[in-house]
């Protein structure tokens, strides 16, 4: 099996390996088992909840760029929106005040996932499940901006 991994299968793939890993920590918890196999395996399910965030806000650097491509004008511009600052590129793909608290959400997104992407540091705030939602609502956002934003070249309706 190859190509690209769709966000629901990202998501599946992730619940069925986090209900495992917080399975076996609640059984260690139940079974008073070293706090060592405790920690170690509290230890995996924040590395498998960094390693989901670092697939999934792929996923969403993707539509990013998608719709900031969309918008350009020209053909020079479009073939470069990876060369704007990511800072940039939020601010061209979800503009206006509406979008602030989505902009807010997906920059911390990033911070962290550079953090863990460079391993420098594993949070314990990843919420895995509201991120795959937020990722599924700016999917559906940036599936309606491309569907508005007309042919290349044009302005957005």
């Amino acid at each position: 099996m190859s190509g690209a991994v769709s966000l629901d299968e990202l998501y599946g793939a992730y619940r069925r390996t986090s209900s495992r890993i917080y399975r076996i920590l609640e059984d260690g918890y139940n079974f008073a088992v070293e706090n060592l196999i405790v920690d170690t395996l509290a230890r995996d399910a924040l590395i498998v909840d960094a390693a989901f965030l670092v697939l999934v806000f792929g996923q969403i650097e993707a539509r990013l760029n998608a719709i900031v491509e969309a918008r350009m004008t020209s053909g020079q511009e479009r073939r470069t929106p990876r060369e704007l600052s990511f800072d940039r590129r939020l601010m061209l793909a979800l503009p206006g005040v509406a979008n602030a608290e989505l902009r807010w959400d997906i920059a911390n997104w990033s911070r962290i996932r550079n953090d863990a992407a460079h391993g420098r540091e594993l949070t314990g705030g990843y919420v895995m499940p509201a991120i795959f939602e937020r990722a599924y609502q700016l999917g559906a956002l940036l599936t309606g901006q491309l569907g508005d934003a007309g042919e290349p070249g044009e302005e957005p309706r």
